[in-house]
């Protein structure tokens, strides 16, 4: 089980640079919009939807990553309430959860992507299959990182035995 959360943990750093490059790329994309506008007095036409889909992506990778980290808000007035082996049942019942929800929005993302294949973007003009593909693939990454959290959530109920 060790070396499932191994290759989870050091997919996710891959995913680190990949947010990491799609950040620079869409804050260098929004600085020359705003250096083409009000410097060259000239507007691009395509600069803000690369940002706003490259913000898309971005989102949902963060997301898979902030998932992995246990950083994504949640409420905890009810695990302050509970006793530890309760709050360690509770985390695995919320992201066994949160396992289906994401199995849902992979189906329907793909459909999503199916839906709008044969369109392009108004700008770049790219097949917005690309854009809304972030969903199911994001998920898909979100829910990699919900397995590994089961997964050490498992090995610490079961007193960290190593399978």
């Amino acid at each position: 089980m060790r070396a499932i959360i191994k290759s989870i943990d050091g997919f996710n750093k891959i995913l680190g640079v990949l947010l990491a490059v799609l950040l620079m790329v869409m804050s260098a994309v929004v600085f020359y919009q705003v250096f083409s506008r009000f410097v060259l007095d000239e507007s691009l036409r395509w600069s803000e939807e690369l940002a706003r889909y490259i913000m898309i992506w971005a989102v949902f990778i963060g997301s898979a990553l902030a998932i992995r980290k246990m950083e994504l808000i949640s409420v905890d007035a009810i695990k302050e309430l509970l006793p530890e082996k309760a709050i360690k049942v509770l985390n695995i019942l919320v992201y066994l959860g949160s396992i289906v929800f994401l199995a849902v929005l992979v189906q329907y993302g793909f459909e999503m992507v199916s839906n709008v294949s044969t369109q392009t973007s108004p700008a770049m003009r790219i097949p917005m299959a690309w854009a809304y593909a972030a969903i199911p693939v994001g998920s898909i990454f979100m829910i990699i990182n919900c397995i590994a959290i089961v997964i050490e959530n498992i090995m610490n109920f079961k007193g960290g035995e190593q399978t």
